[in-house]
């Protein structure tokens, strides 16, 4: 009779939890990838050892165009300066 309940009632109930974790854990692939790819960079204004800060920039760091806002080459920060040279994405 046990085994009766737990086979009626318990995997019906098992297989309706993991469904639902399985819909939350897929929820978040329908948000934006903007906004991940969007970070602050780095001018040199008015020269190369000022680091004045631009932000929401669509920049990553590796090979390509160099990344610019403007006229002027958008660098990103190594924690002392901001030397890092971005590449548009």
């Amino acid at each position: 009779m046990k085994l009766k309940f737990i086979k009626l009632f318990m995997l019906p109930v098992a297989a309706f939890f993991l469904a639902s974790a399985a819909a939350v854990t897929t929820d978040q692939s329908h948000q934006s990838k903007a906004t991940a790819l969007t970070m602050q960079g780095f001018i040199h204004n008015p020269s190369a050892t000022d680091c004045e800060p631009v932000n929401d920039i669509d920049c990553v760091v590796g090979t390509g165009d160099p990344c610019e806002l403007g006229s002027w080459t958008v660098y990103g920060t190594t924690g002392i300066g901001c030397s890092l040279q971005l590449k548009r994405e």
